[in-house]
């Protein structure tokens, strides 16, 4: 028998207990208002807090506090990622030109290619949700995994296992490195030209930065290897594993559907229904820039970080039982992590790495094939 998640279904406040798509829509645009100063004040305080905490892995000389102060520079990578996605969605600030160069400018220190990230994420994670694009976390059947080789079947237990150093390592190799740096084959040939010129921005920001690294015994107390190790890798990998962490567990859970090419169920199933709401205390959810009431902005992309947690609670409220929120705990996530493994893309339902069915069909799905 599948063990159940702790999930909170909201009561609905409204008449109608379920609310059309296009009505919800309509709701969540009423949230969707770009403030200028405040994102930009947000994107000038993430980007000061980063480079103070590089420099503070300079020049502070005690080594424990340049660990805090790595650590730190990553949270804040993290943090810039949110706000540069937000400016590639032209919500960050009301101004199209400026949320141009915010991205661009928040996705430097991250190493990230804008023009990539954007047809990444617009053109393929946006209208393609959980669907047949090569996507991150995307679960392999049991007929994909049992065709890996042993080495295959090895990194794919290990992408999907608790182990807290799978995230960055995962995300690392099988998406920033794949997608998000250089560009390759799968990006149409109008949008090439713009990517290699992002990347050679990339290019010239990683050897300058590096340098300045390598460089860092003639002017702070430091050495060679600390420098690099703490102002460069381990911030990049704790962020990397921040971002893994968070497109998980927004994107699995047992209630949250994936499909197959050709499937006739992607359709019929509404963005609201293929994400989590994965609920943090308001205080951490507002560091993290609301990036967890993630169902809201796949209702509706164009609300800006700093409206969304409104924009969810109106969301829950609009859903009723149907909306997907679950408090954040270990355990939960430790019931997730052993229940999706592989998926069973006919029944909608995962499975352990045995083929056998962890749950059942999310709720949504049943509604639509009992219909």
């Amino acid at each position: 028998m599948a063990l159940a998640l702790p999930v909170t279904h909201p009561p609905s406040r409204l008449e109608d207990p379920a609310p059309s798509h296009r009505a919800i829509v309509k709701e969540m645009a009423l949230y969707a208002k770009p403030d200028t100063v405040k994102g930009s004040m947000l994107f000038l305080m993430d980007f000061a807090l980063y480079w103070t905490a590089i420099l503070a892995v300079l020049f502070v000389p005690n080594l424990g506090l340049k660990l805090l102060a790595s650590v730190f520079a990553g949270i804040k990578l993290a943090n810039l990622a949110t706000l540069a996605h937000d400016a590639a969605h032209n919500s960050l600030t009301a101004s199209r030109r400026l949320n141009w160069w915010l991205g661009v400018l928040a996705f430097m220190p991250c190493l990230f290619n804008y023009r990539l990230w954007v047809y990444d994420h617009h053109a393929l994670h946006h209208p393609h949700t959980n669907g047949d694009h090569v996507d991150s976390y995307k679960p392999l059947s049991k007929e994909a995994y049992d065709a890996l080789s042993t080495t295959g079947k090895w990194w794919y237990r290990f992408s999907r296992s608790s182990n807290p150093l799978a995230f960055g390592t995962y995300y690392i190799i099988q998406r920033w490195w794949q997608v998000k740096f250089m560009p390759r084959a799968f990006l149409p040939q109008d949008r090439q030209r713009s990517a290699w010129l992002h990347f050679a921005f990339l290019c010239v920001y990683a050897v300058v930065f590096v340098g300045a690294l390598i460089a860092a015994p003639l002017f702070a107390p430091i050495s060679v290897m600390t420098a690099l190790l703490l102002g460069f890798v381990l911030p990049f990998f704790v962020f990397q594993s921040l971002l893994a962490f968070s497109l998980y567990v927004n994107h699995t859970h047992p209630d949250i559907p994936w499909f197959a090419e050709g499937s006739s169920m992607k359709a019929r199933i509404p963005p609201e229904a293929m994400t989590v709401h994965l609920k943090f205390p308001a205080w951490m959810a507002h560091l993290a820039h609301n990036f967890y009431d993630h169902a809201a902005h796949h209702v509706y992309p164009a609300i800006p970080c700093y409206e969304l947690g409104r924009a969810q609670a109106r969301l829950n409220e609009l859903l009723g039982a149907n909306a997907l929120v679950v408090g954040f705990s270990f355990r939960t996530l430790g019931m997730i992590f052993t229940k999706c493994k592989l998926y069973d893309y006919t029944n909608f339902r995962w499975l352990d790495f045995e083929g056998k069915p962890t749950t059942e069909a999310p709720r949504i799905v049943l509604q639509h094939l009992n219909h």
